[in-house]
């Protein structure tokens, strides 16, 4: 009797023991979960597990860590259990199994839980929503896309988070964000990440080589995230997060980036992700005030040079706008968007500018690039044949990674030519600073203004079709250059390559004038 007392006595506090165990796993996991480090709150909930095999809330966080992470499909087999155990099942329980169902496309079965989660219709406005988005993604997967979406591979990608990629308009160079070890500050955030660097990696015969981190200025210990680029590469916007997440402007001077200066657009609230228009007037980027949702604003640039007030466009909604991108063609608007008619998170979608100035209604680019999860950072080739954007798709390399997508093959091919080339001194063959100057020969109007890079001497312009160009090249004591172009709709899309030889301006140096004109007598 002695014995079998004894025997239960140690069962008893065995028990105990484990129960204290399994609540402080619990209670770990949930810190690391509201502090969004779902990774280790994931490992600690699948210990508590371990312990109990019977708790449904441990399964329900492991489903919701999932959701939240990187492996989202694995969320339906621990909703699935967390439902299972549960004698009366919580909205929270039937929601989080309804978002499982969403993210592994089973739309039909989303939908009944979705409905199933409030039956008492407190929050019909946000389960209508997931209905719409259900019904939308089932017309989307119907109707596939043929497009090649592939990682973009071990030079760019890493096992951490990869994101927020831009290119130049020829697809030579790839800027980008990275929460990766080697990070200039070395230092690890409250969600257990490395702070975010901004990396670079150029296009060698079709491939990524290795990204490079560019180092400082751009880089310093806390966040630094690439958030726009312009066509040629020669600015790039910066996010920080100060005074509430700023955007800072570096220009590139021969190989090296100038020390990130505060847009005066700046404002106390949030601001992020930026994009510049062909002719470098306008801008668009993004804003979040007070507990508002994000919106994509532009603003112009005046004759002083100084930006005009910010206007939301008319594209935006109730929910998220992000990521606005301006195609090198001047008028077709790529952002992501968690309203319209999304599948799910954010999507991908297009709008172009219509004759009044405002944007045409935004159109889902559908599935296979959008899924059910957030699809992000969507930037396009100027011949709009290669894209890339970020995902956390399962089987990728890291937290995060990059894809590159062949879009489909279009008869309507993007209406602009693409100038690119160098300036070279006629006499000594090495690069030239130069000022660049584009005129609309009809209106007289200087459509832009930028310069050839100081140590390359390349120069990259985007021009869009329906326009007759001026183009001139100056360089103090040297004779200027000057060529004229005219761009039909009819055209398409084209790319001219022009090495220009700048002489020294002597006596009896003769020079063609191209695009001089003069009025009648």
């Amino acid at each position: 009797m002695r014995f079998y007392l004894s025997l239960l006595i140690f069962f008893f506090f065995s028990k105990t023991l484990s129960v204290a165990q399994e609540e402080k796993l619990i209670k770990k996991a949930d810190d690391f979960f509201l502090n969004k480090n779902f990774h280790s709150a994931l490992d600690l909930y699948h210990q508590a597990k371990d312990k109990n095999p019977k708790n449904p809330y441990v399964y329900l966080k492991i489903a919701q860590c999932h959701l939240l992470g990187k492996e989202k499909t694995k969320s339906l087999s621990f909703a699935s259990l967390a439902l299972r155990l549960n004698n009366k099942p919580s909205s929270e329980v039937l929601f989080t199994l309804a978002q499982a169902f969403h993210i592994n496309h089973q739309m039909d079965s989303a939908k009944f839980y979705y409905i199933q989660s409030d039956l008492s219709n407190q929050n019909k406005k946000l389960i209508a929503k997931k209905i719409n988005e259900c019904e939308f993604g089932k017309k989307y997967l119907e109707n596939p896309l043929e497009v090649k979406i592939t990682n973009a591979g071990s030079q760019v990608n890493s096992e951490f988070q990869d994101y927020l990629p831009y290119i130049t308009a020829d697809f030579s160079k790839l800027y980008f964000t990275s929460r990766r070890i080697g990070s200039n500050g070395g230092k690890i955030d409250t969600d257990g990440k490395f702070f975010e660097d901004i990396y670079v990696s150029n296009n060698k015969g079709g491939a990524w080589d290795k990204a490079q981190n560019l180092g400082s200025p751009l880089n310093t210990p806390i966040h630094d995230a690439c958030v726009g680029l312009s066509e040629d590469g020669q600015t790039m916007f910066i996010y920080k997060g100060t005074n509430g997440g700023d955007l800072y402007l570096s220009k590139l001077k021969g190989d090296k980036w100038s020390n990130p200066e505060a847009l005066p657009i700046n404002t106390e609230f949030f601001e992020s992700t930026a994009s510049l228009s062909p002719d470098e007037r306008t801008l668009f980027f993004v804003r979040k005030i007070m507990n508002g949702s994000r919106d994509i604003y532009s603003c112009s640039k005046t004759l002083n040079g100084n930006w005009s007030k910010p206007k939301s466009l008319n594209i935006n909604t109730e929910y998220d706008e992000d990521c606005p991108f301006i195609h090198p063609d001047g008028k077709t608007l790529y952002f992501c968007s968690k309203g319209h008619s999304s599948m799910g998170g954010y999507d991908v979608f297009k709008s172009t500018k219509t004759t009044s100035g405002n944007w045409s209604k935004p159109e889902n680019i559908g599935y296979p690039i959008n899924t059910a999860g957030d699809d992000v950072y969507f930037v396009l080739s100027a011949n709009g044949q290669q894209a890339l954007y970020s995902s956390d798709k399962e089987g990728g390399l890291g937290q995060q990674d990059i894809y590159s997508i062949r879009m489909p093959i279009k008869t309507d091919a993007p209406q602009l030519a693409l100038l690119k080339g160098s300036v070279i001194d006629a006499e000594t063959n090495s690069p030239i600073l130069a000022e660049i100057t584009i005129t609309d020969n009809d209106t007289k109007e200087v459509v832009s203004k930028t310069q050839s890079n100081e140590q390359t001497g390349a120069y990259l312009i985007a021009l869009p079709s329906g326009r007759n160009y001026g183009i001139s090249i100056e360089k103090k004591d040297k004779v200027f250059f000057s060529e004229n172009i005219y761009l039909t709709p009819q055209d398409g899309y084209k790319e001219i390559t022009k090495e220009i030889q700048l002489s020294s301006a002597q006596v009896g140096k003769k020079v063609v004038l191209r695009n001089i004109f003069f009025d009648t007598g």
